[in-house]
């Protein structure tokens, strides 16, 4: 007997008790009207009925009948069952059997007239009811079409990168999709979805292995060989299991929202542990000797070529690969915002030096509040950055040797050779990155005692309390002088130019 999933037998099985609900509804239409039909000996016979089959489920054996049907789950039309009965084979029979019974009891309720009672509260078929009416002899059923998961998945995508989507954030999604529907199905109708297969893309989630998403999908490896192929080996981290969790659910909130479904399948489905993803996977700051590593580094002190910064040498250039991390430093800024920077946000109002975050033309924002002016701070002022920026034309990116990535973000290879330059040069570990400079910026000015509307301000971080409803934007003048208390006792003296 081929071996068939246990979400598939289920699906199967709901399929199975649709049907078994809408013959019943028919009989509960059509035979009150029939003078021969006897009302009280159908409802006695239904509880009989739903005695046997509990009584058959309670001891786990089960009539031809019940095996005939789930064998039909299973695909298999041999008529000899195997004795003894395979566990696959006993699953399947207690899915017929609970269809039966709650089959039954909703029958019986139909022809008491107590519609109150005809919801289905099995677990494994709450929420399914009956199609509709079976065609009378000689009518001709009119199929209904019902949208796919492939087509409302398009209609997803469209729609969002018409209004909403970045193209990172397009391409992260395209890929969720292609994995929900390797698992689920993209012919499967959108409208039969439901909180199995949410748990079922959850738990796969759990299960694949670290970069399938870009690069299995690729090579044409499914889901099932992946996970399978990957047993007892890496996962995908907590926050990426969330992340991609959480765009497959914004494909059935739109959905419903849009009305092609009534109900958001699994709407309280989540990634298992995640609660404990805040003290064991955030980043941490760089630690003081990281950070003398970096700023002692043949990056800083001469490098062998532009292409190997980190072998020691004569050459020394003071292009974007050598002020990015400084400016990340010592102002907090992200690396996107730093590369994505014109010579036009080097900014200069009342006698302030400033890098004016904005949204332009090739240029996008995080979030709404990470639109903002940042004081350049004094040590980078020192250290000669102005003196470079006069040199480049109006209409430049500060850094225009750092070219975008296949994903249309300057980031994309900066990012890469970041991970590369820190592990050659001995201070990279797990809990670090290039993002961990921000967070040395922002605790380096709540240990220089900032008040935290002014560390929001300069981080861009959305400021939600009540005071900061009223009045205009923090003072550049406040903002400078808060940048200026930011020191992280690191010798910089073999940087001035």
């Amino acid at each position: 007997m081929p071996i068939v999933s246990e979400a598939t037998l289920r699906e199967r099985a709901r399929t199975f008790f649709q049907a078994e609900l809408t013959k019943s509804l028919e009989v509960a239409f059509l035979y009150p009207t029939d003078r021969t039909f006897d009302k009280d000996v159908e409802v006695s016979w239904l509880i009989s009925r739903t005695a046997d089959l509990r009584a058959s489920l309670a001891s786990q054996s089960f009539s031809a009948d019940i095996k005939v049907d789930a064998a039909e789950l299973l695909d298999s039309s041999n008529p000899n069952y195997a004795a003894p009965i395979s566990d696959q084979m006993r699953y399947a029979c207690n899915l017929i059997l609970r269809a039966k019974i709650e089959n039954s009891r909703i029958l019986k309720a139909q022809l008491e007239g107590d519609y109150q009672s005809t919801g289905a509260t099995d677990p494994w078929y709450a929420g399914l009811t009956a199609t509709g009416l079976p065609p009378l002899p000689g009518e001709k059923s009119e199929p209904v079409s019902s949208p796919t998961l492939g087509e409302i998945t398009d209609k997803f995508v469209a729609s969002k990168i018409k209004h909403d989507w970045a193209a990172k954030t397009a391409a992260d999604v395209k890929r969720v999709i292609k994995l929900a529907c390797a698992l689920i199905g993209d012919q499967k109708p959108m409208s039969s979805v439901n909180t199995d297969d949410v748990k079922n893309f959850r738990d796969a989630l759990a299960a694949l292995p670290p970069n399938y998403m870009k690069l299995a999908l690729k090579k044409g490896t499914s889901p099932q060989e992946a996970i399978e192929s990957n047993s007892g080996g890496a996962c995908l981290s907590l926050k990426t299991q969330d992340k991609y969790f959480t765009m497959f659910r914004q494909i059935f909130i739109w959905a419903a929202a849009e009305e092609h479904i009534d109900k958001v399948p699994g709407a309280n489905i989540k990634v298992a542990g995640i609660k404990t993803v805040i003290d064991g996977e955030q980043r941490e700051p760089y630690s003081e000797a990281q950070l003398t590593k970096l700023v002692h580094s043949p990056l800083y002190s001469g490098h062998q070529s532009e292409k190997c910064r980190y072998k020691p040498g004569k050459l020394l250039r003071r292009d974007g690969y050598f002020w990015v991390p400084l400016i990340a430093l010592h102002s907090g800024l992200r690396m996107g915002e730093i590369l994505q920077l014109r010579k036009s946000d080097l900014k200069q109002e009342n006698g302030i030096w400033f890098f004016d975050v904005n949204k332009a033309e090739d240029k996008k924002l995080k979030t709404h509040s990470s639109k903002r002016k940042v004081p350049v701070h004094q040590a980078l002022i020192e250290l000669g950055l102005l003196d470079q920026m006069h040199s480049v034309p109006p209409a430049s990116r500060l850094f225009p040797e750092i070219k975008k990535g296949s994903d249309g973000y300057y980031s994309h290879n900066f990012s890469k050779w970041w991970g590369r330059f820190a592990r050659h040069m001995g201070f990279a570990s797990p809990k670090t990155a290039f993002h961990s400079l921000r967070h040395n910026f922002i605790q380096a000015l709540r240990e220089a005692g900032q008040l935290e509307y002014v560390n929001k301000a300069l981080a861009g971080h959305a400021d939600k309390s009540v005071h900061a409803q009223y009045g205009s934007a923090v003072p550049l003048t406040i903002l400078k002088a808060a940048i200026d208390t930011v020191d992280f006792k690191l010798n910089f003296s073999h940087l001035q130019p």
